[in-house]
This record gives structure tokens, C-alpha cells and sequence, in this order.
């Protein structure tokens, strides 16, 4: 059985682009967006060989490292070789104990855990701590997705209001987002789910609520994400997959993970959900029961 490695591989140079990157031109953007997507590419090519690959100036190149903190782009590029080779030290012992993939299901499935791997990679502990506690001490959540994502969005937010947590799930439609998040306020966090570079209007709203004072959370499948670059604390989950649909695997995971982190953090209190939920629950299909008992009654004497 594979043990993953305890030391997280680098990722400062993600951070760094991330709080430098609304500030950015539009070249300086295009060589951001390559290191956050492409990393693996980017890792070992000069400045030359990345200018000219994105069709930049080696000058946009050199400016844009330094812009974001860096002596120069080998001091960048050192960064990112570091966290390569941490990525495919990992990837050499997961392939050690990987079974061999006799079906399709099975190459499926691996995948899979390959996203939830570099989940664990490339997320900081602290990062996910410190959105559980943002997440127990909201007064009211709103959880913002688009398109397919809106019924994931949908699924975190029932097992969070399972835990007692005020939580409400929004469209990217700018009537419902302004409806809902006019009376933002610092007591409220914001969670805007980022699956593909199309979020843009679930980017809008993070952006609208920092500007408010609420806490903002991105659940991304991708560092290039628009979510990623305004959000305040983001959670990468990778939807790499064998075919053109993204897989939602490693979001769900990562949804699945934070909510047992607070009902571990809290069991009493959720153990008392749980029972609430339970006798309400009884107390409902008890109350039809009996309005089907009448209306049954009610048929019969009619008819």
C-alpha cells in the first residue's frame, strides 16, 4: 500500500501568483495562466523557450517573476522544477502499488484516485482548517455554482444544514445573486465552486462579497479557474479525466472531507442534529400517513 508523503511539494509560486495576479497585464497574464495549468510544461523550459511558446516577449517573462516576488524567472522556474519532481515522486509510488488496470472501470476509477491524490499534494492543512472554521461560524453560507455544478453545490449545502449551518445554494444569475447577497455582511462566507474556466459569473460574486467584508471561499478544478484569483482561500480539486466531461470526484471528496472535519470537531452537536433531523422526519411521514388515511377514506365514500 502506497503511504503518500507528509511533506507538501511547493506551491508558494501559486500563491504568489494568485494575490499579484488581478494587477497583471494581459502578457504577464498569459505566462500566469501557463504555470498555474501547465506547470509540468513550464517547469523545465527557459524564459526564451516560455516566450515563445506563449508568443510573449522574453522581457514579459523575466518582469513577470520578478513582479510577483522574484529575483528573476531561474529563481521561478527553480520553484516550479521543485514541485515537479515532488509531483512525480509521488506519482512513482502510487504507480508501485497500483493494481494493474484490467477494465475500463478500473482505469476510470484510478484516475480518480489520482485527482484525489493531488488533492493531498497541493492542499495545505491549514487552508482546509481554516475554512472549517470560517464554515462553523458563519452566520448565514452561500454556496454559488453554475451549470452542473449547482447540484453539488446543492448536495454540500443539505449535508451542511445537516450540521445546523444557515446555508443557501445560488445560480451564477445576477437577479438571484443580487436578491440574495444584497445584505452581505463579515459575518457571513460566501463559497463559490469553480469547475471550469466558465465560472465567471460565480467569480463576479466572490469578487462582490470581499468588497463587502464576507469571507470567501473557491472550490476549484483548476488554479486558472476565475474563481481561484479572487476567492480567499481556495481548495484545488483536479477533474482530470479520459474523456472531454470533467469528473467532479475529487470535489466531492474534498466536500465530503471538510464536512466530517466539522462533525468530528462538534459530535455532540451533531449528533444532535442527527436526532432532530430523525424526529422531524418521523413526525412528517406520521402527519401524511394520516392525510392519506382520510383522503383515502374521502375516495371511498365518494365513490
Amino acid at each position: 500500500t502506497m503511504i503518500i508523503q507528509k511533506e507538501r511539494v511547493s506551491h508558494m509560486f501559486r500563491e504568489r501568483i494568485r494575490q499579484a495576479y488581478s494587477r497583471l497585464s494581459p502578457n504577464k497574464k498569459k505566462v500566469a495562466d501557463f504555470l498555474m495549468e501547465f506547470h509540468h510544461d513550464a517547469a523545465f523550459m527557459t524564459a526564451s523557450q516560455l516566450a515563445r511558446h506563449l508568443n510573449v516577449d522574453v522581457a514579459t517573462v523575466v518582469r513577470f517573476a520578478q513582479d510577483i516576488g522574484y529575483a528573476g524567472y531561474p529563481a521561478l522556474a527553480r520553484e516550479v522544477q521543485s514541485l515537479v519532481k515532488g509531483e512525480l515522486k509521488a506519482a512513482h509510488e502510487f504507480a508501485a502499488g497500483k493494481a494493474k488496470a484490467e477494465s475500463l472501470f478500473v482505469k476510470i476509477m484510478l484516475e480518480e484516485r489520482e485527482n484525489i491524490e493531488q488533492s493531498l499534494m497541493n492542499i495545505p492543512a491549514d487552508t482546509v482548517q481554516q475554512v472549517v472554521a470560517i464554515l462553523k461560524a458563519a452566520k448565514n453560507i452561500y454556496i454559488i455554482a453554475q451549470g452542473e455544478a449547482l447540484d453539488l453545490a446543492r448536495f454540500f449545502a443539505t449535508r451542511l444544514r445537516l450540521q445546523g449551518l444557515q446555508v443557501e445554494t445560488l445560480s451564477g444569475d445576477s437577479v438571484v445573486l443580487a436578491l440574495a447577497l444584497s445584505g452581505l455582511t463579515a459575518d457571513d462566507v460566501v463559497v463559490g465552486l469553480g469547475h471550469s474556466k466558465f465560472a465567471v459569473e460565480t467569480a463576479g460574486a466572490i469578487r462582490f462579497a470581499r468588497e463587502r467584508g464576507a469571507k470567501t471561499v473557491g472550490l476549484v478544478s483548476t488554479h486558472a479557474s476565475p474563481v481561484a484569483h479572487v476567492a480567499e482561500s481556495v481548495i484545488l480539486c483536479p477533474s482530470k479525466s479520459m474523456t472531454p466531461v470533467l469528473s467532479f470526484g475529487s470535489m466531492a471528496s474534498v466536500m465530503d472531507a471538510i464536512l466530517q472535519m466539522i462533525v468530528l470537531e462538534q459530535p455532540d452537536k451533531a449528533a444532535e442534529q442527527q436526532a432532530n433531523f430523525e424526529q422531524t422526519y418521523i413526525e412528517l411521514v406520521k402527519e401524511q400517513r394520516e392525510n392519506f388515511v382520510a383522503l383515502e377514506k374521502d375516495i371511498a365514500r365518494a365513490g
